[in-house]
């Protein structure tokens, strides 16, 4: 079961361009429901800025998205929340649908320039 997990970060992390701190955080974000930027560094262990900046990629990425809740008071505060893991999945065979179409361009087109690129 670990090398199955250790595969899917490995396509999570390939296919959105993710480094693991990324992929850990939406771990944790998927783990603890929605949460503040800072609320989720406290539970990590890591700086807010830190935090932010990965879930500012996720939200690139599709992975997660920000909501927007008022305070009584006046003012509001954003919580981020997690993509469902099915979700998720289907957003990775969206990559590796499209991966493997272009792929299969490339090697239709293989050959037609004598070459396979740049001289060394």
């Amino acid at each position: 079961m670990i090398h199955n997990a250790s595969n899917c970060k490995d396509l999570v992390q390939c296919a959105f361009s993710l480094n693991e701190f990324e992929v850990e955080v939406f771990n944790r974000l998927t783990e603890a429901g929605a949460k503040r930027a800072d609320d989720l560094a406290d539970i990590m262990g890591k700086d807010r800025s830190t935090v932010y900046r990965a879930l500012q990629k996720l939200m690139t990425c599709g992975m997660c998205f920000r909501e927007t809740k008022s305070i009584e008071r006046g003012g509001y505060y954003h919580v981020y929340r997690a993509i469902g893991r099915d979700e998720l999945k289907h957003k990775l065979e969206r990559c590796v649908d499209d991966w493997y179409e272009r792929m299969q361009q490339v090697l239709a087109k293989f050959g037609e320039h004598g070459d396979i690129g740049p001289a060394q």
